[in-house]
């Protein structure tokens, strides 16, 4: 098999064109018969299919191949030509002469030369094509510059206001944001004026975006010049964010650089240092960056590391602490302080240059400071607002609040600017809220019956622990759920994994993401429609942060909590914390409405819980026994133990004591041979077949009716007979 990469072979010289037009008509040999030998432009390429996920094909773009033919030499020289294998006919070898398309060569202007030469061409009728404008596309018709002209053509007048810059304005038009939110209205001027700002909103209010764009503009306006680079300037990073997770730290990149890549001009290098990836790439992508968005733990990681880099970051223009309060909550705030004190340090020289130290000032001095949460305790918020009195006593015995971390921050100015655009409503105002109560030993049941009744509904379940996380998500994935995991021990790729299948809009409509509160700052996931607390939250923020995951951006959604008779005390007072700022909501009427669920449609579905139960505890209980067993056998074999004495098995215990019955349980769960596994799913695969079929009545939770006719166009759930809502309250 012969070989060639695309648009490697030319034309040959005069004398090969000559010998080209006599093989054309048969006569390579010098008697006039034709030997079967000819060039390389006359064999008949194949083109070869590369693989569709090859990252780039480099040269091999147009890659085209031959079998069945033979290299010779007819003058023994170093050209070649090519014939037909023994066996194969002649022919084989050859292009089809009238599947060749007639190719007319393009014009190339007229010629400096005198000599009137004209362009050869394969058809002499064919007259020389004008000389094209290079700024025309080829192929490019009227009709895709009006889509092109209908894709810019978002009004954004309603940004004119904020004194934006036409390049920005572009990116928000191709982006279609028409309209500034309210968070962006009362942060963006502030921001561009140059003043510290600390702002409270709630959440999928458009915070990012708020402090972006005035870091983008400041970009444009300091960008550096051609001069710049010719001189190669060493370059630092304008600003760096701080973020509690690695997903909304992805998040915040990935917003900030698409306005940065549908703005023109717009180039700024954005640098994402999060666990879970190559430490070495991140430092390689933070020598160059202009933004810097990372999780405290890993950009102190860094920086930390030497190479100068502490000196280059003190040069930053602004300081974002993204949903403060968190990063307070999750044990960052140690890592936080130690960058905060990096960066406000001023390293003392033996020989101090003058100019260095002004220089050091300028930068500490110029540098502002933007903090954003969506919650705020009630004496700070006075505090900011100028209605209460700082202490400074006591502060440092709270070193983990937020009082501390503003006295910790070094704003520009004496007192920052408090912005709070969300000081009555904590919850979005298309949020439903309603209690599903049920004994405790069914939450399980309960959850997988909630779920039924939300058919092609994007739902996200929080828990309150990991292990809860891992149990769930096997659980519906048996009752064939399209259930993800995401906690804090996956793997960071692991992590991007379930974001990105269960909000990509070709997943399943169905998708269920199983997560810890990890998932509930930040994450602006598009099309979520419910939020199931299957653990009570623990805080009132919590709630308010999960409950925040739907209903964004001005669209509806439900908050659902599944809650055991002793949990319903707590949940109330809970859910009157949140409240007690709104008037229109009082103690004796909370907006939390009883949820009753069928118990006929309960009793359906019990056996299908009972089943997958009982897959998923020996699954997981045959894991835990395993890693168990290799723990202890190595320590065995450390020690020099026969692990597979019966001594051995006699300083185990006879399961005894505390976390006895469990033990006994998970042991006598992973005894499940294979076959009875297999007939269990047997089993649960014939219940799930089958229609949970309660009959048409008119009265069901919430005295909804059966559609009929959208059952007969097949668009109910296919688990019921009708379409069941519970939630219409």
């Amino acid at each position: 098999m012969g070989q060639k990469r695309g648009n490697d072979s030319k034309p040959q010289a005069v004398e090969s064109k000559k010998r080209k037009k006599g093989s054309k008509l048969g006569l390579t040999s010098s008697d006039g018969a034709w030997d079967g030998s000819v060039d390389v432009d006359q064999l008949n390429w194949k083109e070869v299919a590369l693989p569709d996920r090859m990252a780039d094909v480099g040269g091999f773009f147009g890659l085209e191949e031959i079998d069945d033919v033979e290299i010779i030499r007819p003058n023994g020289k170093g050209e070649v030509q090519f014939k037909a294998k023994a066996g194969k006919p002649k022919n084989s070898i050859l292009k089809d002469p009238s599947k060749e398309p007639v190719t007319h060569e393009e014009w190339d202007g007229f010629s400096n030369d005198e000599s009137n030469e004209q362009p050869t061409t394969s058809d002499k009728s064919a007259e020389p094509e004008p000389a094209r404008d290079s700024s025309f596309k080829a192929g490019l018709s009227f009709a895709a510059l009006e889509d092109d002209a209908d894709d810019d053509g978002m009004d954004v007048s309603a940004w004119d206001k904020l004194g934006l810059s036409p390049n920005v304005l572009t990116g928000l038009s191709k982006m279609k944001f028409s309209t500034p939110t309210t968070v962006q209205k009362s942060c963006i001027p502030a921001i561009l004026e140059g003043h510290d700002v600390v702002g409270k909103a709630s959440t999928g209010s458009g915070k990012t975006l708020a402090f972006g764009i005035p870091i983008l503009e400041y970009y444009l306006e300091k960008r550096p010049t051609e001069e710049d680079s010719k001189e190669k300037k060493p370059s630092s990073p304008m600003a760096l964010i701080l973020s509690p997770t690695r997903e909304l730290a992805h998040q915040l990149a990935k917003h900030i650089g698409d306005l940065r890549d549908n703005s023109p001009g717009l180039d700024a290098r954005i640098a994402l240092l999060t666990g879970g990836l190559s430490i070495q790439k991140q430092q390689r992508q933070l020598a160059n960056a202009d933004i810097v968005v990372g999780t405290p733990g890993r950009v102190w990681e860094i920086l930390s590391s030497g190479q100068g880099l502490i000196r280059k970051m003190q040069r930053v223009q602004f300081l974002v602490v993204d949903e403060a309060d968190r990063l307070l909550s999750e044990g960052h705030f140690k890592e936080v302080e130690e960058i905060i004190g990096a960066l406000d340090r001023q390293e003392h020289n033996d020989f101090p240059d003058v100019e260095e130290e002004a220089a050091a000032e300028d930068d500490l001095s110029s540098r502002q400071t933007l903090v954003f949460s969506a919650t705020f305790h009630r004496d700070l918020q006075q505090k900011l607002a100028g209605k209460g009195r700082w202490t400074t006593g006591d502060l440092m015995d709270k070193k983990e609040s937020m009082e501390y971390l503003l006295k910790k921050l070094n704003f520009r100015e004496e007192k920052p600017k408090f912005i709070d655009v969300n000081p009555v409503q904590q919850m979005a105002e298309g949020l439903k809220e309603g209690i599903v109560e049920c004994p405790a030993m069914e939450k399980d049941l309960y959850l997988y019956s909630l779920l039924l009744y939300h058919p092609k509904h994007r739902t996200l379940v929080f828990t309150n622990s990991i292990s809860a996380v891992r149990r769930l998500t096997q659980l519906l994935q048996t009752l064939q759920m399209p259930a993800l995991a995401l906690h804090s021990s996956m793997a960071q790729k692991a992590r991007l994994r379930s974001v990105e299948r269960f909000s990509s809009p070709k997943s399943d409509p169905s998708s269920i993401l199983v997560a810890t509160d990890v998932a509930a700052r930040g994450l602006d996931i598009k099309g979520i429609d419910c939020v199931v607390h299957y653990h009570a939250p623990r805080t009132a923020d919590a709630y308010v942060h999960r409950s925040g995951r739907t209903a964004r951006a001005g669209a509806v959604g439900k908050s659902i909590i599944i809650c055991a008779p002793d949990e319903v005390v707590s949940v109330a007072r809970l859910a009157a914390k949140v409240h007690a700022s709104n008037p229109n909501v009082s103690a004796k009427k909370l907006p939390l409405q009883s949820i009753d669920i069928d118990r006929r449609v309960v009793s359906r579905v019990r056996p299908r819980i009972n089943l997958a139960k009982k897959i998923t505890e020996s699954n997981i209980a045959k894991e835990k026994v395993s890693a168990e067993e290799n723990w202890l056998r190595e320590a065995a074999d450390d020690l020099g133990v026969d692990y597979d004495s019966e001594e051995f098995d006699e300083s185990q215990g006879k399961g005894r004591g505390r976390g006895g019955g469990r033990h006994q349980r998970e042991k006598k769960a992973s005894s499940i041979t294979k076959g009875e596994l297999a007939s269990l799913r047997a089993e649960l695969k014939q219940l799930l077949s089958q229609r949970v079929n309660i009959g048409v009545s008119e009265r069901y939770l919430t005295a909804g009716r059966v559609d009929i006719e959208a059952l007969l166009r097949g668009e109910g759930n296919e688990a019921f007979l009708g379409n069941l809502d519970p939630l219409k309250f």
